[in-house]
């Protein structure tokens, strides 16, 4: 088995906390010029008051699945069920769909019934959201040297609650791309559209994907479908991409764009955190977050393959 530079693991979690809660206040302000006129075009940290506070959605069901990895491989039921802990618990910013199947899942539906249900009521655009696609990042973690498995545990993270085909391949397309800059190892995008394809990915997955190098005014995150999931991977695969690592600026440029600023941000900050490791995302953004010391031991344990 390869292995990866332990810090870089941690980054990537880390990276991910930290743009989630970059992007957090500025969610629901609309249009993006709200942003820029709120931070007077400067987003460098957060309210110190999140330390105290338990973790945003996207960072609470990264840190599950993360330790869900570590004492062996998913099922969709176990992620359900986990998740419904989660939400009973706390469930600090859950998203609807979310909400919804884990809803159906306490009034004791299985949970790959409830998935499917919801992805048929909704239809295919109504379900296609981001949450599933920053839940499953650990996976490329765990995965990173193992193409099959990645592709296969991916798609349990993310039909859990997104059963829609959308939410499985932009998942695993982020994730596969990942694996191969953390694995430094160049990421071509035609390749990587081809390989998901390979797998089954639908056209319209390649395709956004072949279309991640563009600028992210091209991605139009502050257009009307801020949470679609295609949006989110390819704000993951622009940051995989960028020359420059430099996590505060291309966080903060990321953010003024508007959109579903959490999540996007969260992505983006999981995808550069893996590039430049803790060092790189600096200890007073670390230093801030609620829990730090409990999603570092979650990327070591991944690292570690370990089972406690």
């Amino acid at each position: 088995m390869e292995s990866i530079d332990p810090l870089r693991l941690e980054g990537c979690l880390l990276g991910l906390a930290c743009g989630n809660a970059l992007g957090l206040p500025y969610e629901n302000l609309w249009p993006a010029e709200a942003i820029v006129e709120r931070t007077q075009g400067r987003v460098r940290g957060w309210d110190p008051k999140e330390k105290d506070l338990a973790w945003d959605d996207d960072t609470a069901q990264a840190v599950l699945i993360a330790r869900m990895l570590a004492e062996g491989p998913l099922t969709v039921e176990g992620v359900g069920r986990r998740l419904l802990r989660w939400k009973l618990e706390n469930g600090r910013g859950i998203k609807t769909l979310v909400s919804r199947v884990l809803d159906d899942v306490e009034g004791d539906v299985p949970v790959e019934e409830a998935s499917q249900e919801a992805f048929e009521r909704l239809g295919r655009n109504w379900s296609a959201t981001n949450a599933a696609l920053v839940r499953s990042i650990p996976v490329a973690l765990r995965h990173f040297d193992d193409t099959a498995t990645l592709v296969e545990q991916t798609g349990v993270a993310v039909r859990a609650t997104h059963w829609n085909p959308l939410c499985v391949w932009s998942a695993t397309a982020f994730n596969l791309g990942l694996t191969t800059i953390l694995r430094d190892e160049p990421l071509h995008l035609q390749t990587l559209a081809e390989t998901v394809r390979s797998h089954g990915a639908p056209d319209s997955v390649c395709d956004a994907v072949n279309a991640s190098r563009a600028p992210l005014s091209v991605f139009l995150l502050d257009g009307k479908a801020k949470a679609y999931t295609l949006k989110a991977m390819q704000v993951g695969l622009w940051a995989l991409l960028q020359p420059q690592p430099k996590v505060e600026e291309l966080l903060e440029s990321l953010i003024l764009e508007g959109g579903d600023t959490g999540t996007n941000a969260a992505v983006a900050g999981a995808a550069l955190g893996g590039r430049v490791g803790t060092s790189g995302l600096g200890s007073r953004w670390i230093a801030a977050l609620h829990d730090p010391e409990a999603i570092t031991e979650s990327a070591q344990r991944l690292g570690r393959g370990q089972v406690q």
